[in-house]
């Protein structure tokens, strides 16, 4: 099982330092931010520089987070624009080996059915993938259990991979979302291990109900309220066991001393993969 890091759980990190905050504290993979990417190319920093700088610390960039909001386009110059950063992402992705982009679904805009949020998805996958297949990078796609999501259920989320059928996408699964969206136990016997393209662990603080959830009540998974022990039991089931990361959004965690913050960090992924995977 490797360990991973989001770049948003390490965020008064900029990107090279996140790297170096990975392998100080003995994370395997880094997902990377694009607000970080562009600080960093704004900066004067190369995609060679960046590879090397990944390749010398020996971590390994797993994927991009995230292209936001890629459905339910209303007009042609939205897609196009979406398209457009879909394939800068691809292209930075492939400059350095990076496998994985990440794709978030949108916010529902009126009253959408199901089909029609299935047949949008799956047209919008499609299009990714193809831009994808060109670079050799492949789409993650990530339900939100967020109230008011487009897709946020991974039941739903893995109908639509399913219907689109392609090697180059896949799913995100976040224990956090998972959660707030009511995905069920058994849904994830539904799905095929091999989809799984990247696995977000995380914890909900206590104290508060799902709806009044929201990215600053993430924390260290093992100390919330989740059932990460049974999520993590019914995907051992299916013969899942490749990577977890951890993609928190806490303030007083970046207020932290960043080494600090990414021991932390491992001893808690470190702890947890072993509660959820052994």
């Amino acid at each position: 099982m490797k360990l991973g890091l989001n770049g948003s759980t390490t965020d008064q990190c900029n990107l090279i330092e996140d790297i170096e905050v990975a392998k100080t504290s003995g994370f395997d993979l880094l997902e990377l931010r694009t607000y970080k990417i562009d600080a960093y190319l704004e900066e004067g920093g190369t995609l060679p520089d960046l590879k090397a700088a990944f390749e010398e610390n020996g971590v390994h960039p797993y994927a991009i987070n995230a292209l936001e909001f890629f459905t339910l386009k209303e007009t042609e110059a939205e897609e196009k624009q979406m398209l457009e950063e879909a394939e800068k992402w691809c292209t930075i992705a492939a400059a350095i080996n990076c496998p994985y982009i990440v794709a978030v679904p949108s916010l529902l805009k009126g009253q959408e059915t199901r089909e029609e949020i299935i047949d949008d998805a799956v047209e919008g996958l499609h299009k990714l993938a193809t831009i994808g297949k060109k670079h050799g990078v492949s789409i993650a796609f990530e339900f939100i259990g967020v109230t008011g999501f487009s897709v946020s259920t991974l039941a739903l989320a893995n109908e639509i991979v399913n219907r689109v059928h392609d090697e180059y996408v896949g799913l995100v699964v976040d224990t956090y979302h998972f959660h707030l969206g009511g995905s069920t136990i058994e849904s994830v016997q539904a799905v095929d291990k091999e989809k799984i393209f990247i696995f977000h662990v995380n914890d909900a603080e206590a104290g508060f109900n799902k709806h009044e959830l929201n990215d600053s009540h993430r924390i260290f998974p093992g100390l919330g309220t989740i059932q990460l022990e049974s999520i993590g039991k019914a995907f051992k089931e299916i013969g899942y066991n490749e990577m977890i990361s951890l993609e928190l959004f806490r303030e007083d965690y970046w207020k932290m001393d960043k080494n600090e913050l990414g021991k932390e960090a491992y001893k808690y992924m470190k702890k947890i993969a072993e509660r959820m995977f052994n």
